[in-house]
């Protein structure tokens, strides 16, 4: 698995290269150029189609960006031990070959020598008020573009509305969004191929200044969709939800603009552990970490449901409520989860590791911001106790498949809950998981820690990038759940399998609950809906340990506009 992570980490849009002049640049005949600026990394989202078939570059885009605005940028190799954020001195010589540069975007540079000057500023704090994240709208026709006819008032209400109400809830009203200025259509003589310059551009027109909580929200236009280097959305990385930060969307989702929020507040990617008939085989080369894999969230597959998080990415955030969390001590810890979208309760049960990384169990089903899995339902996705892993930028959060496939199966394999009555090792041996029993109002959990178990190698570790892709509306679905009509009822999701396997007798004390399997629910399409079902590209990943074979980069395909 670790090698699947040097080799699929995410979709790489590029940032074309200005050489920074002035006092941030400094000639040396016999050295190159020395250039002064904050590091920073970006991470623009593969097409949605692309996400699906596991596309992904092999690294994020770093640059050393100037005082002035201007950047240089950097193979990313080249930037390894260095701290996003850390303002830094780079000498950089000639121009070097890069999978960004193949794709069309200005090259890198070649990286003589760095020194650290000045190790990353501690987030601020934001000032008291009733916003506590203010976000500046602008919509953008890039060199070459054309406005293509969204008004700023639908993006505003977007903002103010699906995407403040969702970050509210998730962060117990820690985080209030809310847009404080808004500007119609401009057109820029920056181009997409250059972000920076673009953010810069649009950032002096309209008198945006950076600061703690304050957010410059591109809206770029999608005519044309190929527009040069523009990704479908693109977010940059920060530290904590006060730090504030740059992105862009290509669409009007308040599911996409949400996600990228999640960049600008340090959260990575919510992506999925698939292993070749294992849920979790470590050190043996026959697993892969499929980006986006997790359709439950909003910093997976962020289509057009606005994902409750996983309590990795709220305990990443520091917003994971004590009272909804129990943690696994020694021995045996039996638990009974209330549904994750239910808002009270225990609804988390955390299991930390000798190794460090944590382990969570948490219920979905159709409760609260989950009731689409009983009635829209595209995916097919299980109701049931999901098992996730924490994980480092650019995944941080992973999905482990509780009924897992053959590699040849992967593809189509969405249905990821743990099956009631079976044992799952994990961690090494450290800890075995069991769902007891499921209801519609909770579900029974049984952890048994081993002692002395082989500890899990920790993931390891990728670069941290500065700035991430959002991820897509209605992505395609698995081949295997396409041919579902939308004229099946779906099935609900809490009834049991026609024949369930002998519920496992609960500890002492357990819940009186019934066992009953993880059902999957039929795909449907209400009528309405803008989902389109672009067919699954097939191979896009192959082979054992995540090898990415994708050759090309794929366009978003954009909802079509009235």
């Amino acid at each position: 698995m670790h090698a699947s992570r040097a080799l699929r980490t995410l979709a790489l849009a590029g940032m074309a290269v200005a050489v920074c002049a002035g006092p941030a640049a400094v000639a040396r005949a016999d050295a190159g150029t020395t250039v002064v600026g904050e590091l920073v990394q970006a991470w623009p989202e593969t097409s949605l189609e692309g996400q699906h078939a596991g596309e992904s570059h092999e690294q994020p885009l770093t640059f050393v960006e100037g005082a002035d605005g201007t950047s240089v940028r950097i193979p990313t190799e080249a930037a390894a031990g260095l701290d996003v954020g850390a303002t830094v001195e780079v000498t950089v010589g000639g121009t070097t070959d890069d999978e960004a540069g193949e794709s069309g975007y200005a090259p890198a540079r070649e990286v003589l020598g760095t020194e650290v000057l000045r190790a990353p500023r501690p987030a601020a704090t934001v000032p008291a008020g009733s916003v506590t994240n203010q976000v500046t709208v602008v919509l953008v026709a890039p060199a070459g573009g054309t406005p293509d006819g969204t008004a700023l008032a639908d993006v505003v209400d977007t903002v103010n509305t699906g995407v403040a109400s969702f970050w509210a809830e998730q962060t117990g009203g820690a985080v209030s969004v809310g847009v404080t200025a808004a500007h119609d259509w401009m057109t820029t003589a920056a181009g997409c191929a250059d972000p920076t310059a673009l953010w810069d551009e649009a950032a002096a027109r309209v008198g945006f200044v950076p600061g703690p909580g304050k957010h410059l929200l591109l809206y770029v236009t999608s005519r044309p969709q190929d527009l040069p280097g523009c990704s479908y959305a693109l977010g940059q990385v920060g530290t904590g939800t006060t730090s504030g930060g740059r992105l862009y969307v290509r669409d009007d989702l308040a599911s996409l603009v949400a996600h990228e929020l999640g960049h600008n507040f340090g959260l990575g990617h919510s992506s999925g552990l698939q292993c070749d008939g294992a849920v979790e085989a470590a050190g043996t080369g026959a697993c892969r970490t499929a980006a986006y894999r997790d359709f439950y969230d909003v910093m997976g597959v962020s289509w057009d449901r606005v994902g409750s998080l996983t309590a990795a990415q709220a305990q990443r955030l520091g917003v994971l409520p004590a009272a909804a969390t129990l943690t696994a001590g020694t021995g045996t810890t039996t638990a009974a989860l209330a549904p994750l979208g239910a808002g009270a309760g225990t609804r988390v049960l955390r299991m930390p590791t000798a190794a460090g990384p944590d382990y969570w169990l948490e219920y979905r089903t159709a409760t609260g911001r989950d009731e689409w899995l009983a009635t829209d339902n595209r995916y097919r996705l299980d109701s049931g106790v999901l098992l996730h892993r924490s994980g480092a930028l650019p995944d941080t959060s992973l999905l482990l498949d509780g009924s897992p496939s053959a590699a040849a199966g992967w593809e189509a394999d969405l249905q990821t809950a743990l099956r009631p009555g079976v044992p799952v090792v994990v961690a090494g041996g450290e800890l075995t998981v069991t769902v007891d029993a499921v209801t519609p109002a909770g579900a029974t959990v049984t952890v048994v820690r081993t002692p002395g178990a082989a500890a899990v190698p920790p993931p390891a570790p990728a670069p941290a990038p500065s700035v991430l892709p959002g991820s897509g509306t209605a992505a395609s679905a698995p081949a295997a759940a396409a041919t579902a009509p939308s004229a099946v009822a779906p099935v609900p999701a809490e009834v049991p399998a026609a024949a369930p396997a002998a519920p496992a007798e609960g500890p002492a004390g357990a819940p009186d609950v019934t066992a009953a399997a993880p059902v999957e629910a039929a795909a449907t399409e209400p009528a309405g809906s803008s989902w389109t079902t672009p067919a699954l590209a097939a191979g896009a990943l192959a082979g054992l340990g995540g090898t990415a074979l994708a050759t090309r980069r794929v366009l978003p395909r954009l909802r079509a506009r009235g």
